[in-house]
C-alpha cells in the first residue's frame, strides 16, 4: 500500500512538473512562430514587451499572453499607432501545443485595446495592412497543401474585449467618433459554414464630431444580438436583438450580406414602446436625477430603415424618424408642466454618397403657460457645402420656466422674446460672403435678471433689443447693470455667423455709456475656490511665491483669443481699489486676447490722467503689462490715502503736500492677486513736483544738525523735474538740483526692488540756516563771520518705511578749515603792517 502511495505520488509530481516545465521548453518556439505568424499577415510594425505561456491558468487549454502589443503603420501612417492592446491572450488546446502543424487558437481575450482608425487626407486607410502575398490564407485554410508550417488557424469560440477605446478620424471629410470603455463578449463556433453567435457589447461613451460640431456627445449604447451567420455566403441575420440607447429600448432586425469586399443591409430598427416617458430616456445618464419626479404623457417613437449597397464611398439608404404627439411632462413638485410637445423629425438619404443626406425638423414645439415655442430646420449637402433653412420663434418667460424646471440653485427671471429667420450655405458664411445669407430676425430682452452662486453680482438687463441681419447684430437699447455697475451698449457686432459655426472671430464696435462702474466688483465677480481655514481679512498679501499664495482670491483675468471688440467709452464715474476716477474717455479693445486700452484720459487724485498700454494673462496667472502713463498734477495727500502702493514706496508722502505730474512708460508683470511684480518691471519716466511741502517730516527732524529746527517744520521744496530709470524694479534716480528749505541742493539716489532706500542730499548751507553741528564746528575758528556758506550732505538708507538718516559733514570741515588758514594768513598781514607804522615813527 504504501508503495502505491508513494508512486501515486511520484507520477503526480512529475506531472506536476511537466506542466510546469513545458511553457519554458516551448516559449521560444512559440515566441518565433507567434511573431513570425503576425509579421507575415500585416503589412506593419508589430510589437510586443512580455510573452508567457501558462498551462494553469485554464487546464487543460493552454494560454498564450502578450503584454504591451503596439502595431505602428507604415509610410503615410508610420507616425500613427493603428492599435494597442495592455494585455492579449490567446488559448489553444494542449494537444494542439505539440502540434508540427495546424496549430488553432480557440479563444481571445483582449484587455484595454485601443484601436485608432485613421483616413488619411487622399483618402487611404491606416487599417489596410494585410500583406499582399496572398498569405491571407494561412490564418483560415489549414487543410490545404503547402501550408506554412508556422501559422495558425482561427477555431474560434469566444472573443472577449475589455475596457476598450474605438477612435475614427476622418482626416479627408473632418468627421471623428470616439467610442470609450467597450466591453464587449462573442460566443459560438466562428469557424464552419454556418452558426449561432451571441453578441453582448456596451459602450459607456459614443460621441461624433463632424468640422468642429458635436453632433453626439457622450451617447450611452448596449446591445443583446442573437446571430446567424453563414460563412460560405457570409449572410449575418440578426435574429433578436435589443439596443439600449440611454436607456430608451430599441430593437434593430434584419440581414447583413457581405459577399466580398463591399456589403448589403436590409434592417429595420424601431422603438420597442412609444410611450412619451421612453424617449425621455435619451437624456444623458449625467442627468437621471431630474427625470425621478416626472409625470408625462404622449406618445413618442423612433423608427428607420437601412437598405442598400455600401462600397467605398457609395453608402446604403437610410430613413431614420422620431415622432412625437401631445407630449406632456411635469415635475411633481412644480405648479407649471411643459405641454403640448409635438416633434416631427427625420434624417434620411437615398442609396449613394453622404452628402445626399437630409436632417429635417419639420415641426418642434412647446408650449409654457401660455407662451409657445417653436423650432424648423433643414439641412442638405451635409458632406460638401451644408445648405441650411431654419427658424426660431418663440417667447421664454423664465419666470414661468423656473415653475415648471429645477434651475438648482440658478435663478433666472424676466423675458426673451425672439424670432429668428436663417437661411444659406455654410460655404458663404466661410467666406464672408454675407450678401448670400438671408438672416433676418429680433430678439427683445425684458428685466432679463441672472444670479448664479458662481458670481458675486447679479446681472441684470432691464431692456435689451439686438436686430440681426447676415452681416452684424444692432444692439440698442440694451442697458446691463452688475452688481453697482451700469452699462449702456449701443452699436454693431460683426461676423457673428462665422463665429458660431466656424469658431471665427466675433467683431463688435460699439459705445459705452456708464454712470458709474464699480471696477473692484467686476474683478470679484467670479467666485474663486477659497480655502476656508484661511479667511483672516487682515493677513497680508502674501508674496508670489509663497504657500500661502494658493488660498488667496486670485482677480487676474483671461481676455478670450476669439473676440475683436472695440468700446467708445464715455464713464462718469468709476473706482479702482481706492482711487476715485472719473469722466473717463477713450478707447478700450479686447483682441487676441489682450485688453488694449487706447487714449484713455480720466480725473482722479485732483489730477489728470492719459493712459496707454496692454494687459495679456499668462498660464500661470501672471499677467503681461506694458503701459505708458501721463500724471498730471495729482494732488499727493489724496494719492497718499488712495493708494496702497505709493504709501509703501513713498511713506513721506503722507507728511506731504503739493501736486506731482510723471510720464512713466513700464513693461512687467503682476500676481494673481493684480498686484505688480516688482522685479519684473523695467522702465524710464520723468516726473516733477509744485508747490511740494514737507510738514513735520521725522526723516527731516534728524537734519537739525545741519539746518536750524525752524526751517525743518514746514520744509518748502522749490519745483523740479527728475529722470528717473527702472530696471528688474531697481529705481535709479537720476542727479537733479532743487531748494530744500531754501538751500541749494542736489539729489541722487535709488530704490530697490526690496524697497530697500540709498538717497544722497547734497546740501550748500547759508549762514542763516547754519544748524547746531556746523556752529560747533565754526566756534572754534577765529574769525568765522566770514564763512557764509558751506556744504554739507544726508545719507538716507535703509528700509523705505523707516530708514536711517546720517549727517555726512566731512566736506563741511574741508571748506571751514581752509577758511580759517586764509583767515589766519590774513591776520598775520595785517598785524605786520600795524607794526611796522608803530616802529617807522
Amino acid at each position: 500500500m504504501k508503495k502505491v502511495s508513494l508512486i501515486i505520488i511520484i507520477v503526480i509530481v512529475v506531472i506536476a512538473g511537466i506542466l510546469v516545465s513545458v511553457p519554458f521548453f516551448f516559449r521560444k518556439t512559440l515566441l518565433e512562430k507567434t511573431k513570425t505568424a503576425i509579421n507575415k499577415q500585416v503589412n506593419a510594425e508589430v510589437e510586443f514587451e512580455g510573452f508567457k505561456l501558462s498551462l494553469f491558468r485554464s487546464f487543460p487549454k493552454v494560454t498564450l499572453e502578450l503584454k504591451n502589443v503596439t502595431i505602428t503603420g507604415k509610410g503615410e501612417f508610420q507616425p500613427d499607432t493603428l492599435l494597442t492592446i495592455a494585455n492579449a491572450r490567446a488559448k489553444m488546446s494542449l494537444r494542439s501545443l505539440f502540434k508540427k502543424s495546424g496549430r488553432s487558437i480557440e479563444e481571445i481575450n483582449l484587455v484595454q485595446p485601443k484601436l485608432n482608425l485613421i483616413v488619411g487626407k487622399t483618402g487611404n486607410v491606416n487599417w489596410d495592412i494585410m500583406a499582399e502575398s496572398g498569405d491571407e490564407s494561412n490564418i483560415s485554410d489549414t487543410s490545404r497543401p503547402g501550408m506554412q508550417e508556422d501559422a495558425f488557424a482561427l477555431q474560434l469560440d469566444k472573443i472577449e474585449i475589455k475596457n476598450g477605446t474605438v477612435l475614427y478620424n476622418d482626416r479627408e471629410t473632418y468627421m471623428f467618433q470616439f467610442f470609450d470603455n467597450v466591453n464587449l463578449d462573442i460566443k459560438g463556433k466562428m469557424y464552419g459554414t454556418s452558426t449561432e453567435l451571441l453578441v453582448e457589447g456596451k459602450v459607456d461613451r459614443f460621441s461624433v464630431d463632424y468640422k468642429g460640431v458635436k453632433y453626439i456627445s457622450n451617447l450611452t449604447l448596449e446591445t443583446t444580438s442573437l446571430l446567424n451567420v453563414d460563412y460560405d455566403k457570409m449572410d449575418i441575420t440578426i435574429k433578436e436583438n435589443e439596443l439600449l440607447v440611454n436607456r430608451l429600448p430599441m430593437e434593430v432586425t434584419g440581414l447583413i450580406q457581405i459577399p466580398s469586399d463591399s456589403a448589403f443591409y436590409d434592417l429595420t430598427l424601431k422603438t420597442k414602446d412609444s410611450g412619451f416617458e421612453n424617449f425621455l430616456a435619451l437624456v444623458p445618464p449625467g442627468y437621471e436625477e431630474y427625470l425621478k419626479k416626472i409625470k408625462t404623457s404622449g406618445s413618442a417613437s423612433i423608427s428607420g430603415t437601412i437598405k442598400g449597397l455600401y462600397f467605398e464611398e457609395i453608402y446604403p439608404a437610410f430613413d431614420l424618424k422620431i415622432d412625437v404627439a401631445d407630449g406632456n411632462f411635469k415635475y411633481v413638485d412644480l405648479p407649471e408642466e411643459i405641454k403640448n410637445i409635438r416633434a416631427d423629425i427625420s434624417v434620411s438619404k437615398p442609396q449613394g454618397i453622404l452628402d445626399l443626406a437630409e436632417v429635417h425638423i419639420k415641426t418642434a414645439h412647446l408650449e409654457i403657460k401660455n407662451n409657445p415655442v417653436d423650432l424648423t430646420l433643414l439641412i442638405k449637402n451635409l458632406v460638401s457645402d451644408p445648405w441650411f433653412d431654419g427658424a426660431f420663434v418663440g417667447t421664454i418667460n423664465f419666470d414661468q420656466l423656473k415653475n415648471a424646471l429645477p434651475l438648482d440653485s440658478v435663478n433666472i427671471s424676466g423675458s426673451i422674446d425672439a424670432n429668428l429667420f436663417v437661411k444659406g450655405n455654410y460655404s458663404s458664411i466661410e467666406k464672408e460672403q454675407y450678401d448670400k445669407i438671408n438672416s433676418d430676425g429680433i430678439v427683445l430682452l425684458d428685466n432679463f435678471l441672472f444670479d448664479s452662486p458662481d458670481f458675486t453680482q447679479k446681472i441684470l438687463v432691464p431692456s435689451g433689443k439686438l436686430d440681426f441681419s447676415p452681416q452684424n447684430v444692432t444692439l440698442s437699447q440694451l442697458n446691463v447693470k452688475v452688481g453697482q455697475s451700469d452699462f449702456n451698449l449701443t452699436g454693431k457686432v460683426y461676423n457673428y455667423l462665422n463665429y458660431i459655426f466656424k469658431d471665427g472671430i466675433l467683431k463688435g464696435d460699439m459705445q459705452l455709456a456708464s454712470s458709474f462702474v464699480n471696477i473692484n466688483e467686476l474683478l470679484r465677480l467670479q467666485k474663486k475656490n477659497v480655502n476656508p481655514a484661511n479667511t483672516n481679512k487682515n493677513v497680508a498679501e502674501p508674496s508670489a511665491g509663497s504657500n500661502a499664495a494658493a488660498d488667496q482670491e486670485k482677480l487676474v483675468f483671461d481676455i478670450p483669443k476669439n473676440i475683436d471688440f472695440t468700446f467708445r467709452s464715455n464713464i462718469d464715474k468709476a473706482v479702482f481699489d481706492k482711487l476715485p476716477l472719473s469722466e473717463i474717455t477713450g478707447l478700450i479693445t479686447a483682441k487676441n486676447g489682450k485688453l488694449i486700452l487706447n487714449g484713455l484720459n480720466m480725473n482722479t487724485l485732483g489730477g489728470g490722467m492719459k493712459l496707454n498700454g496692454s494687459y495679456e494673462n499668462t498660464a500661470q496667472n501672471q499677467p503681461l503689462v506694458d503701459f505708458g502713463f501721463e500724471i498730471i498734477k495729482f494732488d499727493i495727500p489724496i494719492a497718499f490715502q488712495s493708494l496702497t502702493g505709493f504709501q509703501k514706496m513713498v511713506p513721506i508722502a503722507g507728511q506731504s503736500q503739493g501736486k506731482i505730474s510723471t510720464n512713466l512708460k513700464m513693461k512687467g508683470q503682476l500676481t494673481p492677486y493684480f498686484k505688480i511684480i516688482p522685479a519684473s518691471v523695467d522702465g524710464s519716466g520723468i516726473f516733477n513736483t509744485e508747490n511740494l511741502r514737507i510738514i513735520n517730516s521725522a526723516v527731516f527732524n534728524q537734519l537739525k544738525g545741519i539746518l536750524l529746527p525752524e526751517k525743518l517744520q514746514n520744509v518748502e521744496i522749490e519745483d523740479f523735474k527728475a529722470n528717473f530709470t527702472i530696471d528688474n524694479g531697481n529705481i535709479d534716480l537720476k542727479p537733479f538740483k532743487t531748494n530744500v528749505a531754501g538751500q541749494e541742493t542736489t539729489v541722487l539716489g535709488t530704490l530697490s526692488a526690496e524697497n530697500i532706500l540709498n538717497m544722497r542730499l547734497d546740501f550748500k548751507v547759508n549762514r542763516d540756516a547754519f544748524g547746531t553741528d556746523i556752529q560747533n564746528v565754526l566756534s572754534v575758528i577765529p574769525g568765522n563771520k566770514n564763512i557764509t556758506v558751506v556744504p554739507a550732505g544726508v545719507n538716507i538708507s535703509g528700509p523705505v518705511n523707516k530708514p536711517e538718516v546720517k549727517v555726512d559733514l566731512s566736506e563741511t570741515r574741508k571748506t571751514i578749515t581752509n577758511a580759517a588758514k586764509e583767515g589766519l594768513q590774513d591776520s598775520a598781514k595785517k598785524l605786520g603792517k600795524e607794526l611796522q607804522k608803530l616802529f617807522g615813527k
